[in-house]
C-alpha cells in the first residue's frame, strides 16, 4: 500500500471504521513508513486536544427557544404558499431579487424585445433581394435557424451570419 492510499484512510483507520484486511496493510504500511506515522501522532494530537475541550453551559430553556423557532419559521413557510399548488416556481428567482434588481431585469428583457422587434422591421423594410424563407445548408451550427419565416428574429440573424464584406459596405 502507498502513502497516498493510507493517508486517505487515516482518520477511518483512528476512528475504527475500516475492515480487518484493510487495518492489516495500513497497520503494515505505517510500521515501515516514518512520514505516514508522524501525520497519525499529529492527527491523534488535534483528536485529544478537542476532546479535551470543554463544552459551554447552554443557556435556561434554550431547547424551548430554538423549537419556538422552528415551529414559527415552519409555519410562516407553509403561510408564504403561493396562489399556485405546483411546487415548481420558474420565476421565484425574480421574486426573490430586490426591488431595484427586478425593475432592472425587466428593463433588459424588455429592451431585448425591442431590439429584437428592431432588427426584424429593419430587415423587412430594408428591400433585400432575398427569399422569403432564409436556408442555411451552407453554415454548419445554423441549421436550426432554417428555415425560418420572413421578418423573424432567426431570419434577422441568418441574414446578417450569411452577408459578405461587401454586402455590408453597401447599406
Amino acid at each position: 500500500m502507498n502513502c497516498e492510499k493510507v493517508l486517505s484512510r487515516l482518520h477511518a483507520y483512528l476512528d475504527g471504521e475500516v475492515p480487518a484486511k484493510l487495518l492489516r496493510q495500513v497497520e503494515e504500511h505505517l510500521s515501515s513508513c516514518p512520514s505516514c506515522r508522524s501525520q497519525v501522532e499529529r492527527i491523534r494530537q488535534v483528536q485529544d486536544m478537542i476532546e479535551g475541550l470543554s463544552v459551554p453551559p447552554l443557556p435556561l430553556e434554550f431547547a424551548a427557544r430554538i423549537m419556538t423557532k422552528a415551529q414559527w419559521e415552519v409555519s410562516f413557510a407553509t403561510e408564504k404558499r403561493s396562489f399556485f399548488s405546483l411546487d415548481w416556481q420558474p420565476f421565484q428567482w425574480l421574486v426573490d431579487l430586490s426591488a431595484p434588481m427586478r425593475m432592472a431585469t425587466c428593463a433588459v428583457v424588455f429592451l431585448a424585445c425591442l431590439l429584437g422587434m428592431s432588427m426584424s422591421k429593419e430587415l423587412s423594410l430594408s428591400g433585400n433581394s432575398q427569399n422569403l424563407v432564409a436556408q442555411t445548408d451552407n453554415i454548419d451550427g445554423f441549421e436550426w435557424f432554417g428555415p425560418t419565416p420572413p421578418a423573424s428574429l432567426g431570419s434577422a440573424y441568418l441574414t446578417l451570419a450569411l452577408a459578405t464584406p461587401e454586402d455590408q459596405g453597401t447599406r
